[in-house]
C-alpha cells in the first residue's frame, strides 16, 4: 500500500499533469510566456481553415496505410528464419542491423543512398534504366513513399523479432504436417501462421503505429524537414514547427491533443479486435 501512493503520484506527475496543461494550452494563443485564452480557434483552425493541416492528416494516414506492407515483409523474413533456409543465420544477423541504429543515422544513410547522381540513381543506371532516376527526396511525388520505405526498414528488425518470437511458440508439428499434407509456402503462411500469430500481429502492429506517429522526427528533419512543400510532413513534426519555428505554442498543443487522441482511437479498436479474436477462441 505504502508503494501504491507514489506510484500514482509519479503517474500523475509524468503523465497526466502534462496532458492536462497541454489540453489547457491548447485553448489558448501562447507564445512561450503568455497565454491568451481563445477557446476552441486553434481547433477550429486546424479543422476547417488550413489546407496544410489535411495534406498533414494525409501523410499520417499514409505512414498507417504503410504499416502492414513493411510486417508482410518482416513476417516473410521471420518465416524464413524460423524453418532455416540456407544462409538464415547469416541474415538473422543482418536483420537485426537497423535496431542497432538511431533515427538520425538511418536518415543520413538512406539521404545519400536517395541523393539524385547517387545511390539507387548509380544502381538504376548500371542496369540501363537512366530513364527511372529521380530525385527521389525533391519531388512531391516521390518523396513520402521513400520516407515511408526507410521508415519500415527501421523497424523491419524490431517487427521480425516479435514475429520470430511469435513462430516459436507454434508447434513445428502443425508446419510440418501442413507440409505433408502438401501445404505450400503461402498456404502455410495464410492458414497456419497467420491465424496463430494474432497478438503477435497487433503488438507489432502498435509498436510500428506508436512509433510512426511519434518517433519518425528524425528521420523527417534529416531527410526532408518535412518538404517539399507539406508533403512530408506529419503531425509530430508540424507540432516541431509551430511551437519552435512560428512560436504558435497553443497551435502546438493542440496538435499534440489531436495526435494523443488518434492513437488512442487506433490503440482501443486494436485492443477490441484482440479481445473479441480471444473470445472466439474460447
Amino acid at each position: 500500500m505504502m508503494l501504491a501512493v507514489p506510484a500514482t503520484v509519479l503517474v500523475g506527475g509524468l503523465v497526466v499533469f502534462p496532458i492536462a496543461e497541454a489540453t489547457y494550452y491548447s485553448f489558448t494563443s501562447w507564445n512561450g510566456e503568455t497565454a491568451q485564452f481563445v477557446g476552441l480557434s486553434s481547433y477550429s483552425q486546424l479543422l476547417f481553415h488550413t489546407t496544410a493541416i489535411r495534406q498533414i492528416f494525409q501523410n499520417n494516414l499514409a505512414v498507417v496505410l504503410s504499416i502492414p506492407v513493411g510486417l508482410l515483409f518482416a513476417l516473410i523474413a521471420a518465416f524464413l528464419t524460423s524453418i532455416r533456409v540456407p544462409g538464415w543465420r547469416l541474415f538473422r544477423s543482418i536483420v537485426f542491423l537497423p535496431v542497432a541504429l538511431s533515427w538520425v543515422v538511418i536518415g543520413i544513410i538512406f539521404s545519400n543512398f536517395l541523393t539524385p547522381g547517387q545511390g539507387i540513381d548509380s544502381l538504376l543506371g548500371g542496369v540501363g534504366l537512366h530513364s527511372l532516376a529521380l530525385d527521389w527526396l525533391g519531388s512531391t511525388h516521390t518523396a513520402l513513399p521513400a520516407l515511408l520505405a526507410t521508415f519500415n526498414w527501421a523497424l523491419f528488425g524490431i517487427n521480425t523479432v516479435i514475429f520470430m518470437t511469435g513462430l516459436a511458440s507454434i508447434p513445428p508439428e502443425i508446419i510440418e504436417a501442413a507440409r505433408v499434407d502438401g501445404a505450400g509456402f503461402f498456404k502455410i503462411l495464410r492458414h497456419i501462421v497467420l491465424p496463430l500469430l494474432g497478438r503477435f500481429v497487433r503488438l507489432a502492429f502498435l509498436v510500428t503505429m506508436i512509433s510512426g506517429f511519434s518517433g519518425m522526427f528524425g528521420l523527417i528533419y534529416v531527410m526532408t524537414a518535412g518538404g517539399p512543400g507539406f508533403s512530408t510532413t506529419t503531425l509530430e513534426f508540424q507540432i516541431y514547427q509551430s511551437a519552435f519555428t512560428l512560436g504558435n505554442f497553443g497551435q502546438a498543443a493542440a496538435l499534440g491533443i489531436f495526435l494523443l487522441l488518434i492513437m488512442l482511437v487506433v490503440t482501443l479498436i486494436i485492443n477490441m479486435i484482440g479481445r473479441r479474436k480471444a473470445a472466439d477462441l474460447w
